[in-house]
């Protein structure tokens, strides 16, 4: 179920100008690893049609994302995040114009927990407490991934 925070009015931005749209959100239950290859399919799948790239994390319960894309292209997928039942609580976290894509060859990459422990090993203690107890740095962390190395993570394009 969507929350206030997800309301993004996509008409007033220049349909010309390249977003990124980052959020959090909660799953509404446990994501096992089908569940969550299926979500990444259907993903990759609806983000290559929409022409979008982004990022996906997931960990203990909590979602992360970051997709990239032009206005009307963002809105039908977004429509399509608030109202898939795995997802509750969304926040929004950023809106924001973009020069040029981060993840411009991933439809979707997708990072579990030991790979943002990885990175960022304080960060899988914050996402055990929930949304609210999520950092502030969290968009940067997300950002940072697009110049990371790939090993050992699930890439689709």
């Amino acid at each position: 179920m969507a929350t206030l925070s997800t309301t993004i009015n996509f008409s007033q931005l220049p349909e010309d100008q390249l977003i990124e749209l980052s959020y959090v959100s909660q799953a509404t239950h446990d994501m096992g690893m089908l569940s969550l290859m299926n979500l990444l399919d259907d993903a990759v799948h609806k983000n290559s049609e929409a022409e979008l790239t982004g990022v996906l994390f997931y960990d203990s319960g909590i979602f992360g994302q970051i997709l990239e894309g032009y206005p009307k292209d963002l809105a039908d997928v977004w429509r399509s995040i608030v109202t898939d039942h795995r997802h509750k609580d969304i926040q929004v976290l950023e809106v924001a114009p973009l020069k040029t894509r981060r993840f411009s060859n991933w439809a979707m990459k997708f990072y579990g927990s030991d790979d943002m422990s990885k990175y960022v090993p304080e960060l899988s203690v914050r996402f055990s407490e929930g949304i609210v107890g999520l950092p502030d740095e969290i968009v940067t962390l997300m950002k940072s991934i697009g110049n990371q190395s790939t090993d050992g993570v699930f890439e689709a394009s």
